[in-house]
């Protein structure tokens, strides 16, 4: 019986110094914090509705519309503006010939003695003109869009009683998109 009673206090014993082993190898701890981050830049993007050709107006006067819409994409929380600039002034131009820039307000109408070019963003009312390069905003949004349509209606007149010079007139016109 002694012999196994002393096997018996062996086993325990082993039995307690693997718990106490296991619990120091074990039962250690260490830890490092960390925090992954990552930062998105702004995105913004603007389509290209390619050239804008209006229809002929007749040697005795008449008018003529033609519209582009632009799409505008971005990321950016605090939303973007749109803008258009002309290259000169006026803006519609064939060699020393042009179109004057409409200067009038709302519903568009010039006098029977002029032409002007103008444009508006609603194609019925608030028709303006061009003052060269100095950008005119026409459209805004407040946040992030994954793409806001603005449709630019151009217009050219010449009055019943003016005499505009023959031939084929442009406006060259930059439409910048930038994030605020």
């Amino acid at each position: 019986m002694r012999f196994s009673a002393k096997v018996a206090a062996l086993a325990a014993t082993t039995m307690i110094l693997v718990l106490v082993l296991a619990s120091a190898v074990y039962g250690a701890q260490a830890s490092d914090p960390v925090t992954v981050s990552v930062t998105v830049d702004n995105f913004i993007s603007i389509s290209n509705p390619g050239d804008v050709a209006l229809a002929n107006i007749a040697g005795s006067g008449g008018s003529s519309e033609a519209n582009a819409t632009w799409q505008v994409a971005t990321n950016n929380d605090n939303g973007y503006k749109l803008e258009m600039a002309a290259t000169g002034s006026p803006a519609m131009t064939k060699g020393a010939d042009s179109f004057a820039d409409y200067s009038g307000a709302g519903v568009w109408a010039i006098p029977a003695a002029n032409s002007a070019f103008g444009f508006s963003v609603n194609g019925t009312t608030g028709y303006q003109g061009f003052s060269g390069a100095t950008p005119i905003q026409i459209a805004t949004s407040p946040g992030e869009t994954a793409g806001e349509n603005t449709t630019v209606y151009f217009k050219a007149e010449v009055g019943a009683s003016h005499l505009q010079a023959s031939g084929s007139y442009a406006a060259n016109l930059t439409v910048t998109a930038t994030t605020l």
